[in-house]
């Protein structure tokens, strides 16, 4: 809290160094357990490619030594939340597909493996978006 409530120069450059570390190693995470999914959600392919293709922009953006790199990647990073702002709707959906689908008579909460997914996901989404931010 301290380290964000007044920025400065030297606490920002420092900030995006590590995220430029970081979150790479979040996403590509999240992006390995999105392609082994069961039951048919890796083909949730919205979702997937978004996290590959943020993966792809954090890994593709060079060093941060200045100032100047920290504002690009600054701005790197706002287009990277604002593409992943509607995951939680579009995996609702894919939720949603999946019970019509396999005709559930059971609430997916009964699918261990489902459940837990998604608990990790949704949590390590909120790490990396407080991380964004």
């Amino acid at each position: 809290m301290e380290f964000g409530s007044n920025p400065t120069p030297k606490s920002l450059l420092l900030s995006a160094q590590f995220l430029h570390s970081e979150l790479p190693i979040r996403i590509a995470r999240r992006s390995f357990e999105l392609r082994n999914l069961p039951y048919g959600l890796s083909q949730q392919s919205a979702v997937r490619d978004w996290y590959l293709d943020s993966f792809r922009d954090l890994r593709s953006f060079p060093e941060i030594k200045d100032m100047s790199d920290e504002k690009e990647f600054t701005k790197m990073i706002k287009a990277i939340k604002a593409r992943h702002n509607n995951v939680v709707p579009t995996m609702a959906l894919g939720i949603e597909q999946l019970k019509r689908t396999m005709n559930m008579n059971t609430a997916i909460e009964d699918h261990d493996e489902i459940h837990e997914f998604l608990d990790r996901f949704f949590l390590s989404r909120i790490e990396i978006r407080m991380l964004m931010g």
